[in-house]
């Protein structure tokens, strides 16, 4: 749902213009936003990359002392060392909505299509960070694939900039891009969409995407973005409101009309959350009125149990 063209919010950020500028943009607001949450939620939840451990053999002169198992030693009276093996790095996709319906902003609020960039800068950082190979995928007018998956110097700027360059037109239509995603990958990695989950079908093109990924052994999670207004938890302003996937088709739209309106939107997201639940997929719902370190921390918290 969008306002009429009159009130149409431009691209805006969570910081005020003048701040963004001296800061630096993206880069640096991705950066705030991983200080900002990552003492709060354990950094290795999203961790794909890492060390495995394999077993434990007799120390001798020269092993590293920080793999001394000194639990080990206290029971046997022997020193041991434990060996681990490197783990393969992990492959991710980090597929980004960029239809009309992202470009809505509340008043004075960030767009969805900003607060989506955020997030997905927050996880390309933590992500790289860990040692997994990360790319970048968008959905919209156009499905495309921006960047491939990679870990190497100067590849977490050139997604950033990618994110800078997305602009909002036409309508939603998720299989495509996740079909070519999926090809993109090893079987096993890991698909990251972020998306307002605004589409016609009731979300049977993203919930067919996704099973087909599910289905070669891809890890799916899904980061519903939506402005307070969108979720009818602030009053509609009274006017006329159009879709903004579809022009011709104009909305009347007022609260005391319209009382079953914030139900209907929570009946929406419900049957499409349980839709991907179904399939295996993680569903998260996020709101712009949370700052996006929040948000994040929040979602970590309950993934690491």
């Amino acid at each position: 749902m969008k306002p009429s063209a009159d009130t149409v919010q431009p691209r805006q950020s969570v910081l005020p213009p003048h701040l963004l500028e001296r800061l630096g943009g993206l880069d640096l607001i991705a950066r705030r936003v991983v200080r900002g949450f990552v003492a709060g939620a354990h950094p290795s939840v999203l961790r794909g990359a890492g060390e495995d451990f394999t077993r434990h053999r007799a120390y001798q002169q020269g092993d590293d002392l920080r793999h001394l198992d000194w639990k080990l030693y206290a029971r046997t009276d022997r020193l041991h060392v434990r060996e681990f093996r490197q783990a393969s790095r992990l492959r991710a996709f980090l597929v980004v909505d960029s239809s009309s319906s992202m470009d809505f902003a509340e008043p004075g609020g960030v767009s969805k299509s900003r607060y989506a960039a955020y997030v997905a800068a927050a996880l390309a950082h933590l992500m790289l960070t860990a040692g997994d190979t990360v790319g970048l995928a968008s959905f919209g007018a156009e499905s495309r694939l921006l960047v491939a998956p990679r870990n190497r110097a100067g590849h977490l700027r050139r997604i950033l900039l990618e994110l800078e360059r997305l602009r909002c037109d036409g309508r939603q239509g998720a299989a495509d891009v996740l079909d070519r995603v999926g090809n993109a990958l090893r079987l096993g990695g890991r698909v990251v969409i972020i998306s307002d989950l605004l589409e016609e079908g009731e979300g049977g093109d993203l919930l067919e995407g996704v099973g087909r990924l599910r289905a070669r052994g891809d890890e799916v999670m899904v980061l519903r973005i939506a402005t307070p207004l969108e979720l009818g938890e602030r009053p509609l302003p009274p006017g006329l409101f159009y879709d903004p996937e579809n022009p011709m088709r104009d909305i009347q739209a007022a609260p005391a009309l319209d009382p079953g309106y914030s139900e209907r939107v929570a009946a929406y997201y419900s049957s499409i959350g349980e839709g991907l639940r179904e399939r295996g997929a993680e569903y998260v719902p996020m709101s712009t009125n949370v700052p996006v370190e929040n948000a994040l921390a929040a979602w970590l918290r309950a993934r690491g149990g």
